[in-house]
């Protein structure tokens, strides 16, 4: 299989894993608890899809790559599609932590006055 191809191939995949990404999101966020059985099996497809992915990226090497084709723009496109998974993976991961706490904490606002009484507050002294 030809390197861009693996690229692509690899894109594609990011983009899948960021589509179930966002649907965990919308599922935390409305429901407002702990996505079913089903959803989670749907990662543990995506995982295995993604060890592959990674394997075939192991094996490129640089040689391997044309100057003339597409595969430099794929890679960034791959890196930054990664930076969105990274960070709505951990505001997923964040919003779960939050469920699974009792719901006296999960209502909890650190901060119930504003900036501004607290700024005087700390100016009393």
């Amino acid at each position: 299989m030809e390197p861009v191809d693996i690229l692509k191939q690899h894109l594609a995949l990011c983009q899948d894993v960021y589509q179930l990404l966002l649907e965990e999101n919308t599922w935390l966020k409305v429901q407002k608890k702990v996505p079913e059985m089903q959803f989670l099996e749907k990662k543990k497809v995506i995982v295995q899809r993604l060890e592959g992915s990674l394997s075939n990226l192991k094996k490129l090497k640089p040689e391997f790559f044309s100057p003339f084709d597409d595969s430099k723009k794929l890679v960034g496109e791959s890196h930054s599609k990664l930076l969105q998974i990274f960070y709505l993976d951990r505001e997923n991961e964040d919003l779960l932590v939050k469920l699974n706490q009792p719901l006296d904490r999960q209502s909890f606002n650190r901060f119930t006055v504003g900036p501004d009484e607290i700024n005087e507050i700390h100016n009393r002294g």
